[in-house]
């Protein structure tokens, strides 16, 4: 018993010192990361998972009692131009590093042509300091002047919890960002939302993850703009990535949920989730109503 605590002291100072290196080069601690300007006290963060459409169409007559937060690629949807969600955010290096092959560098462009020629509303659009440099993220506002393009500290802060606490408090770093919902419900914390409901969040990648005959990693997508794909047009996670690896990053993934909740209970915020057979376990279950 001892030892565990023991080496849980250690742990902890071991995170920490690293945390402290990682803030020091990669925060921006004298750029004060804009809150989500809203005047509703509760938002939905719309993930991509399958259930998305039949739920938001379930809850439409009251949706308008929401702020709604898109992700990733929602602005590709009709969903996107049907909801116009006022607040949209994006974590993923890929979005503005050019990384990733042919195919998804060019979805990405179609993204921001769409979100650049289509939003004929207020829209708030969240991306890492990383992405400030961006040319193609740059133009995103200078193209349509209904975006504010904001910033924030995607940081991976972890070790003392009462550190931590005060880190993300002034957004300068969260948990492992390891999906951009994590980031949605830090920033939606950060902004005092006090209800914080999540839609379209299956993670249940489990049931979709293969290795085929030649030991590739692969999985099927499902999201709710795309039928599930075919075994033959599944995606390779990574050549030369193991099994291990991928488990290893949903370990991260749904630690990261109870480091969320746990941080917003603290802050008094209720986070809910109201994604149908949802496998994430860190929050309460509760319908839209």
């Amino acid at each position: 018993m001892y030892d565990n605590k023991f080496q849980l002291v250690i742990q902890n100072l071991i995170n920490t010192i690293i945390s402290l290196f990682r803030w020091v080069i990669l925060t921006r601690i004298f750029k004060k990361t804009h809150k989500i300007e809203h005047t509703l006290e509760k938002c939905i963060v719309m993930g991509n998972g399958p259930s998305l459409t039949t739920s938001l169409a379930n809850c439409e007559s009251v949706l308008k009692s929401y702020d709604l937060v898109a992700v990733n690629f929602m602005g590709l949807s009709s969903e996107y131009l049907l909801y116009k969600p006022g607040v949209y955010i994006l974590c993923d290096p890929a979005f503005w590093f050019k990384a990733g092959d042919d195919e998804i560098r060019a979805k990405v462009k179609r993204l921001f042509e769409t979100i650049a020629n289509k939003t004929d509303w207020d829209l708030q659009m969240y991306f890492p300091y990383q992405a400030a440099k961006s040319k193609e993220v740059r133009e995103i506002r200078s193209l349509n002047n209904n975006i504010k393009l904001h910033f924030y500290n995607k940081t991976k802060f972890e070790g003392y919890v009462f550190l931590n606490r005060w880190v993300y408090k002034k957004q300068w770093g969260m948990p492992r960002a390891q999906n951009v919902l994590i980031a949605a419900l830090m920033l939606a914390i950060f902004s005092n939302y006090k209800e914080i409901y999540l839609l379209g969040a299956e993670n249940n990648f489990f049931k979709d993850l293969w290795v085929d005959e030649k030991n590739n990693l692969r999985y099927n997508f499902y999201h709710f703009y795309k039928e599930k794909t075919t075994e033959t047009d599944s995606v390779i996670i990574n050549k030369g990535y193991k099994l291990y690896h991928q488990l290893a990053s949903f370990y991260f993934a749904f630690k990261s949920y109870v480091d969320v909740e746990m941080y917003a209970k603290k802050r008094g915020v209720k986070i809910y989730n109201s994604t149908p057979d949802s496998y994430i376990d860190a929050f309460d279950r509760k319908p839209i109503q």
